[in-house]
């Protein structure tokens, strides 16, 4: 009789597990289309440029608005073009850290983390730490399926 209750007790802890594991496959789907949908559009100060990024924070259209770029200094054009990409990239990241709703691992969130501001050393080594940390996961079914007996 013991043992079909410590069999019926890791058979609900595994239903649980496989429950939040579906759960969380779903989020990041959601997080996924929410991504492919998003867009950012900055423009220049003068209102000469405007960029155009995707969710991920790509530029995918880039716009000459007027024909003033002719009477600027190149170093003066080539620094408006800089930061109206750095300007679009930095509140795409912004958007990606909003989507995803906190850090990816402790520490890390999604927009510094997409844009390479990251060392990927450390988000290995969070990696290693975090993924498969299955005394978590345990407490975690166990609370929400009610009973914690070892």
């Amino acid at each position: 009789m013991a043992d079909e209750n410590g069999s019926a007790r890791a058979a609900a802890k595994l239903e649980t597990m496989f429950a939040l594991l579906g759960e969380e496959q779903r989020k990041l789907a959601e997080f996924q289309r929410r991504m492919n949908e998003a867009s950012t559009t900055v423009e220049s100060a003068n209102k000469m440029l405007t960029a155009t990024f995707d969710g991920r924070g790509e530029l995918v259209r880039f716009t000459v608005n007027n024909t003033k770029y002719r009477t600027m200094a190149p170093n003066e054009l080539a620094d408006m073009l800089l930061d109206v990409v750095r300007r679009g990239r930095t509140q795409a990241f912004g958007k990606i850290d909003a989507m995803a709703g906190g850090d990816v691992l402790p520490g890390v969130n999604f927009g510094d983390l997409a844009a390479g501001k990251v060392d990927l050393n450390d988000v290995v080594s969070g990696l290693m730490t975090s993924a498969i940390d299955l005394p978590g996961i345990i407490r975690a079914a166990e609370q929400q399926g009610g009973r914690t007996d070892g």
